[in-house]
């Protein structure tokens, strides 16, 4: 960057750890971070980073150049109403949020940035070493979107701009690639007890399943990543899984649900068109019955 920018945190979690976390790898200049007032006598993992703890953010943000506001997303447009109403803000401070669902805009029109990492943030340290290969979404002003461009570059991070009115696209595209992926995975853990496999062995057994179909998708893409009855139109196999499932009202309809949309991605691929309306015909009626 063209300067060293003083940069402070409001709301230390675990996006906020790890991105201190890479700026102190790249000799950026954090001062402090604001928390709650029961948080600031002991540093929790992660916190470490940041050289005090206030639970101040009004004092903290009056010495920093770039304020990273990293609550949970009910809280960030108050945050930053309060900054602005105690005149916390140097003229040209930078208001940063990463909320993958909110515009910049909620945090005023002037000096506004949000820097979402597409990203799983389970555990603080497992965040710390997994944020260095995600993408980062920004949206802003001008001159947020100029400081948002100049962090990145220096953090060696992927980013790309997303319109700020279509973010909760996004935001409901990340839940699905990310929070229902674990719901789905679960379900299938809860499927695999019922042929009497533990959970524990059955997640050590699934992960190379779902692993190997990343990697399909990172080489092929969607479509041709696609493999399984439904891709093959065997409709004898997705009525046996029905039968078996039917006093699993809940997971068969969840089965039934994601097969419908993953018949149209089979149909792309080549399904023909009388395999195509035999597995849709037994897929609704699985809908039916559950």
């Amino acid at each position: 960057m063209k300067d060293n920018p003083s940069i402070a945190f409001v709301g230390p979690g675990k996006v906020g750890c790890a991105l201190a976390a890479i700026m102190q790898e790249k000799g950026l200049n954090i001062i402090g971070a604001a928390t709650r007032p029961e948080s600031v006598g002991e540093k929790k993992p992660g916190q470490e980073v940041f050289p005090y703890l206030t639970s101040d953010p009004v004092r903290l943000a009056q010495n920093a150049d770039i304020i990273f506001i990293t609550t949970p997303d009910d809280r960030i447009a108050s945050i930053a109403e309060k900054l602005k109403k105690e005149k916390a803000l140097k003229p040209e401070a930078i208001l940063v949020h990463t909320s993958g669902h909110h515009p910049a805009s909620i945090l005023g029109d002037k000096n506004v940035l949000a820097m979402h990492p597409l990203l799983s943030m389970a555990r603080w340290d497992l965040a710390r070493e997994n944020i260095k290969s995600a993408w980062f979404f920004l949206d802003g002003d001008q001159a947020g979107l100029e400081k948002g461009k100049d962090l990145a570059e220096v953090l060696g991070l992927n980013w790309t701009i997303i319109e700020s009115g279509k973010k909760a696209f996004y935001h409901a595209a990340a839940v699905l690639f990310s929070n229902y992926l674990v719901a789905l995975v679960n379900a299938g853990l809860e499927l695999q007890q019922k042929a009497g496999i533990s959970k524990s062995t059955g997640l050590k057994a699934a992960l190379p399943l779902i692993e190997s179909t990343l990697n399909n998708l990172h080489e092929l893409g969607p479509v041709e990543a696609l493999t399984g009855p439904v891709a093959r139109g065997d409709k004898g196999t997705v009525e046996g899984h029905l039968k078996a499932m039917k006093e699993e009202k809940g997971l068969c309809s969840l089965y039934c649900e994601l097969g419908l949309y993953t018949l149209e991605i089979a149909r792309k691929k080549g399904l023909s068109p009388e395999a195509y309306r035999q597995m849709l015909k037994t897929l609704e009626e699985g809908i039916t019955r559950g």
